[in-house]
């Protein structure tokens, strides 16, 4: 099998050869990773690791927006970032959040949102075909459509609960504008790659480590509106949905299904319901799980004996009857162990093919 075909059997919940490998980690670790490994770039750790998944955008051509010796960065959004910390842990920190405090709806129809015209969607074309023989999908971060994590950085996380609570016409207004965003850019990505890629990623974080963050009357409100909207021109072209959020997100897996995901991740399996015996009991006929490696004590924590033996146990648990994809629980941070991220991919290896 092929890496897309391998994918797409497991989604099937058939077994393949092996089970699918998926990454995700911070930008930092992939720079330190690829420095330890001797590569030079991205594509080259992806082959070494043997991750079944390649992610592709269109190039932005706006604006800079990151000035690395200022350590200063603003996101399309005009939501400004500091580079803080020290040494191999330095990270961007949102500082500024241009909506905050504003809460009239006409003030909206002023304020400069980000449009396609920043991106060439043309060299969609290109990616596609480098890619053919990987299962495709919209990259994190301006590809992977979004609602409440984008909003939280307009107005701040400190005052979100508040305005969507207290000020919701003008909640509401600003929820259109990010939606619209977003769908505009959907019709732009797929009028160029159609069939060719095979997830539209869509990501929010809907739980914390104990239970939801949002009410249902939120969620039918403002959010699964907001996906079947960014979901319409995807379906009609056979595109699978591919549902990110963190947390402990089980209440929401009925939802997400009845939505039509296919996949959810990352799966971090020590937040409340979370646990893969019972995901996989419960919902293992009717979507497909990704991550579910613990990312906090046993990547970052341990030892690569103990990541080897996570890994088997995680195959055992979640892989019989295809349906899984094995990856970090959360984003691989840059104090994460080369020797353990290694020794969860080669584990993968070792056990390949071990489902029963």
């Amino acid at each position: 099998m092929n890496h897309k075909e391998r994918v797409l059997t497991a989604l099937n919940h058939e077994e393949p050869d092996r089970v699918p490998v998926f990454y995700w980690a911070v930008p930092e670790f992939t720079q330190k990773m690829m420095s330890e490994l001797g590569f030079s770039d991205v594509d080259q750790l992806l082959e070494h690791l043997e991750i079944d998944f390649r992610w592709v955008e269109p190039t932005y051509t706006g604006p800079k927006l990151v000035d690395q010796k200022k350590g200063k960065k603003k996101d399309i959004w005009g939501v400004e970032y500091d580079l803080v910390g020290h040494g191999d842990l330095r990270y961007w920190e949102a500082t500024r959040f241009p909506l905050q405090g504003v809460t009239d709806p006409e003030l909206l129809d002023k304020y400069p949102w980000p449009h396609v015209d920043l991106f060439d969607f043309k060299s969609l074309t290109r990616q596609c075909e480098k890619y053919r023989d990987y299962a495709i999908m919209t990259a994190p971060g301006y590809s992977s459509p979004g609602l409440f994590r984008i909003i939280q950085r307009l107005i701040g996380r400190d005052s979100f609960l508040d305005v969507m609570m207290y000020n919701p016409h003008f909640f509401k207004a600003l929820v259109d504008k990010v939606t619209d965003f977003y769908v505009d850019f959907i019709e732009h990505f797929f009028a160029v790659t159609g069939e060719k890629v095979d997830f539209i990623r869509i990501a929010d974080d809907f739980g914390a480590s104990n239970g939801l963050m949002i009410s249902n009357e939120n969620w039918n409100n403002y959010c699964r509106p907001a996906i079947e909207r960014f979901l319409e021109l995807p379906r009609k072209l056979g595109i699978k949905y591919y549902m990110h959020s963190c947390g402990a997100v089980r209440k929401l897996l009925p939802e997400f299904i009845s939505l039509g995901a296919d996949v959810l991740d990352p799966i971090q399996t020590r937040a409340e319901g979370m646990n893969p015996l019972g995901l996989k009991k419960d919902f293992g006929r009717m979507i497909t799980f990704s991550g579910g490696l613990d990312e906090e004590l046993l990547l970052r924590k341990s030892t690569p004996d103990h990541v080897r033996e996570g890994v088997r146990e995680l195959i055992d648990t979640m892989a019989p009857g295809g349906g899984f994809i094995i990856g970090p629980s959360h984003k691989i941070k840059v104090e994460t162990p080369v020797e353990n991220v290694l020794a969860m991919y080669n584990a993968v290896k070792e056990y390949s093919g071990q489902y029963h």
